[in-house]
């Protein structure tokens, strides 16, 4: 009993060591950051949620924050941990996701703490690790409470059937936290119907989200928010780049880590099928909708992966090592390995190789002191935003939404941008369209400039609409790089612009310096 203690404290050790080493291996963060950093700054220094938007120049209505409270996490992080601490942050919550899934299986699978089983959760992490792990954005905290949801809900399946109370505290937080919730909600929806079929009672499943429901209306937007939840989850992103297929044409070559393990999951499921030869009655249906709606969700939206690898991963476990073990079993007969002292040499082996590899990898990451996030010119346009700042070039900025965030945290007020990633949160769809058609050239293009008065353009190279501006008679480019260029108004120009620096230096100091008087910087108030 003892040894089993000690293996499953190592196992644990270690797979938070490799988790937490594997998420600071990326400084990337999410574009939308920006935006959670204003919004957090505002509602800790000031004691009140913006429900107006303020850095946009277009149309806009109430703003249905539903990450107000990601927000709020992010902001004191940053605040008093700075970019370090928002790594650290990073991977603590991807870690606690993690753990939740071995905790789940070890519902059902006590002994499930040897040393290569570290493997299994290291290719859960990596399958989700593109889509989720390199960024610092608010999904992290829906994919935690996701994990939990999916945990307690295992346990009452086990007579643990007290654990439903949690449920309703839990979303009571997490709608405050990420719109996410609905995600949960969906979870606990399969669970009954599954139960259902299961011909399992269901009477405390149904308490449970009729309460799960009702504390929804607990927000700082009351009904109007719930209403703003459920239509944003039906809503059409045909237009953003997440809700695409990780398998359409142009991600064909992409996300090749979760590919492999959607397939592997999908294979190890059908095998398992084929062998138990179980018949409808014997099949656990809950187990079955929650894996068939996973798999269609992440097959149509990149946004999905994640609960596709730890609801798989959680639930399939015993799938996959019922046929992993017969092929060891095979190889270990075809290769005529059966003398105890051979097979526990081997053993050891292992334990020692899989753990000396984990340290090899994620010590060096999470010992690295200087833990800083990168603005490349790469990611961000940040030569045209100082270029603008330093020439004081003021008014309404035409800027793509994936870095209207960035330019809002960088330069207002003395700037307004066109829209940001917040899309339904704050601006009407079809603004969003319009935007498109702009860079694309298309229909009535120029329809989104001709509707609001723009001041200055910032234009990435990439879009067909950079060349057409080129030669339009009202505009004129001022600054250029390889990344983007600056356009004004060509009865605004001036006789001389100074240019920005590109010392790397410089922008890794300032990276986080703004005009907004709410935000801090290393502790002190930026203007």
């Amino acid at each position: 009993m003892k040894k089993l203690y000690s293996e499953k404290v190592l196992f644990i050790i270690f797979l938070i060591l490799f988790c937490l080493g594997m998420s600071c291996v990326s400084n990337r963060v999410d574009n939308d950051l920006w935006a959670r950093l204003i919004a957090g700054g505002h509602i800790v220094e000031k004691l009140s949620i913006l429900k107006y938007d303020i850095f946009s120049y277009t149309k806009t209505h109430l703003w249905y924050d539903h990450e107000w409270g990601a927000s709020v996490f992010f902001y004191l992080v940053f605040k008093y941990f700075s970019d370090s601490g928002l790594i650290i942050f990073k991977g603590i919550l991807t870690t606690i996701t993690i753990l939740l899934c071995y905790k789940t299986v070890e519902l059902r699978q006590p002994k499930s703490t040897h040393s290569y089983n570290i493997i299994y959760y290291a290719v859960m992490f990596l399958a989700v690790y593109k889509s989720l792990g390199p960024d610092i954005r608010c999904l992290l905290f829906t994919c935690l409470f996701f994990a939990l949801f999916l945990y307690l809900l295992e346990s009452v399946r086990q007579g643990k059937t007290l654990n439903l109370i949690f449920l309703p505290i839990i979303m009571l937080f997490w709608c405050n936290i990420h719109g996410g919730c609905i995600s949960g909600l969906g979870l606990l929806i399969i669970y009954i119907a599954g139960e259902f079929l299961n011909k399992k009672p269901i009477k405390n499943y149904l308490i449970t989200l009729f309460f799960c429901l009702a504390v929804l209306f607990i927000n700082p937007y009351g009904y109007e928010y719930v209403k703003f939840l459920f239509k944003a989850a039906l809503m059409n992103r045909e237009y953003i780049t997440e809700w695409s297929s990780p398998f359409c044409k142009y991600y064909l070559n992409q996300y090749l880590h979760f590919k492999f393990y959607f397939i592997l999951m999908l294979i190890t499921q059908i095998i398992y099928l084929i062998k138990s030869k179980t018949n409808y009655n014997k099949l656990d249906k809950t187990k079955i909708l929650i894996i068939l709606t996973v798999t269609y969700l992440s097959i149509t939206h990149l946004r999905h992966q994640s609960f596709f690898v730890f609801t798989a991963g959680t639930l399939l476990y015993d799938e996959f090592y019922s046929i992993f073990n017969s092929i060891m079993i095979f190889i270990s007969n075809r290769l005529n390995i059966k003398q105890a002292d051979t097979i526990s040499s081997i053993k050891l082996f292992k334990e020692i190789l899989v753990y000396c590899t984990i340290f090899l990898l994620a010590y060096p990451p999470l010992a690295k002191e200087n833990k800083l996030i990168k603005i490349t010119e790469s990611g961000y346009p940040r030569f045209a935003i100082e270029f603008i700042k330093i020439n004081k070039i003021h008014g309404n900025l035409f800027i793509n939404f994936d870095w209207g965030s960035y330019a809002a945290y960088k330069l207002y007020p003395n700037n307004l941008i066109v829209m940001d990633g917040r899309y339904e949160e704050v601006y009407d769809p079809s603004l969003l369209i319009e935007l498109k058609n702009f860079h694309l050239v298309r229909n009535d293009w120029y329809k989104i400039i001709r509707d609001y008065k723009t001041d200055v353009m910032i234009l990435e190279k990439k879009y067909p609409v950079f060349n057409v501006m080129l030669n339009h008679p009202d505009w004129i480019l001022v600054f250029e790089n390889n990344l983007s260029g600056v356009f004004v108004p060509i009865d605004k120009i001036k006789d001389k612009y100074i240019l920005p620096k590109v010392d790397d230096i410089y922008y890794d100091l300032t990276k986080f310096n703004t005009n907004i008087k709410f935000i801090k910087s290393n502790g002190n108030i930026s203007h």
